[in-house]
């Protein structure tokens, strides 16, 4: 699926799980979903050699870039009204330091790997999970979540993923492509599932 669609399902399905109600809550549950909703698909290389793979590669980069900023307005708001969320990411102490180390060893393997391979396993799942846990347990745990959407949503695709790596052989559903009218659907669900939740939360 599309980056925005993995966003979108990654957020959404945070909400579902963790329930937020304050601001804090809801950093966490976004932060967590959402660069755990595309963490996987660090995986992509940006290829040139036609018009359809370019775009296919660079919305991996622009879905990362977004989940980012997303993140990052999160938790602005947050800090500003008095959050610790923030706080307690950027705490220096050995587990957060562990924890942020452990990731980005993770990334460059994941950056190294070809797409819908290693990153697109429960073992990286797992992996990056404990990573982000060691840094911030409730984002680590909404990070969890948004990963594990991933990969659901990405079984539905043409093109299998080794989500049982080490295994060599790939699953998937084979349902739909990646781009196209399953896209949409899910990217669509998730948004309406985040917008009304958000609704029902601040509306009470």
């Amino acid at each position: 699926m599309m980056s925005k669609t993995h966003i979108a399902v990654g957020i959404a399905t945070t909400y579902l799980i963790m329930l937020p109600k304050t601001v804090s809550e809801f950093t966490v549950a976004t932060v967590g979903g959402s660069i755990g909703g595309v963490v996987a698909d660090i995986d992509v290389h940006i290829n040139w050699e036609n018009k359809y793979a370019t775009n296919a590669s660079l919305d991996a980069l622009y879905g990362e870039i977004l989940a980012i900023a997303i993140s990052a307005s999160a938790l602005a708001v947050d800090y500003f009204i008095g959050g610790n969320v923030l706080k307690n990411i950027i705490k220096q102490d050995e587990i957060s330091m562990l924890g942020a180390a452990m990731f980005i060893i993770l990334a460059v393997i994941g950056e190294l790997s070809k797409h819908r391979d290693r990153t697109h396993s429960l073992l990286a799942c797992l992996l990056f999970s404990i990573s982000v846990i060691l840094i911030e347990p409730h984002i680590g745990l909404g990070f969890a979540i948004g990963y594990v959407s991933h990969l659901v949503i990405d079984l539905f695709n043409k093109k299998p993923i080794r989500i049982l790596y080490p295994k060599k052989k790939g699953i998937c559903f084979n349902l739909c492509y990646a781009n196209r009218l399953g896209n949409k659907l899910f990217f669509l669900v998730g948004m309406f599932i985040i917008i009304l939740y958000i609704i029902s939360i601040f509306c009470n």
